[in-house]
């Protein structure tokens, strides 16, 4: 019988998104998942055929991590890629936010699995202004592109708002862009 494996793929994974989290996206690699789960090289090339498998696998457990943050900062359980939320992680998790949003290519990335979290934002705005799918899309974007203009400056500490700043400024550019679609 085959030895039972002391490190699991499910390990390896955690260990990556707390690299991640903790040193950046550049900081995820071979050396430092072996470090960080206190073991050689080989349990992570046993389960991965290479760091390319490894960073395809790691970008839903990301999305899962955020969308578990953003429902527990939500008052509703609800995640809104355009609410104080997605500020908040960004200044609380901002290589994070930078994998998820801010690398090249990334939103190819994980598109597909951010297409759920966004169709249903897209349907509670379609019920809330009585506006078409597309109309809604189009303000989800809008809203989204503003709330994520002020989240990277402060994940990447461009500039130094306090939260309440940004709040009073994402409520007036979320009125303005919602005004027209008022009953």
């Amino acid at each position: 019988m085959p030895a039972r494996k002391q490190i699991t793929k499910d390990m390896i994974i955690k260990a990556a998104l707390k690299i991640l989290r903790e040193k950046g996206y550049e900081a995820v690699n071979i050396k430092e998942l072996a470090c960080e789960l206190n073991c050689s090289t080989q349990p992570v090339y046993l389960s991965f055929a290479g760091m390319d498998e490894l960073r395809g696998e790691l970008a839903p457990a990301a999305v899962d991590f955020f969308e578990k943050y953003m429902k527990q900062d939500s008052e509703d359980n609800t995640v809104r890629l355009y609410g104080m939320e997605y500020i908040r992680f960004a200044k609380n998790e901002p290589r994070l936010f930078w994998y998820l949003f801010m690398r090249a290519h990334s939103f190819a990335e994980i598109k597909t699995l951010l297409h759920p979290i966004i169709e249903k934002s897209i349907a509670e705005l379609m019920t809330e202004y009585n506006i078409s799918h597309e109309e809604a899309d189009l303000l989800h974007d809008r809203m989204w592109m503003q709330a994520h203009g002020i989240a990277a400056m402060t994940a990447t500490d461009f500039c130094d708002w306090d939260m309440d700043k940004a709040a009073r400024m994402l409520d007036k550019s979320c009125r303005d862009f919602t005004a027209e679609y008022k009953r």
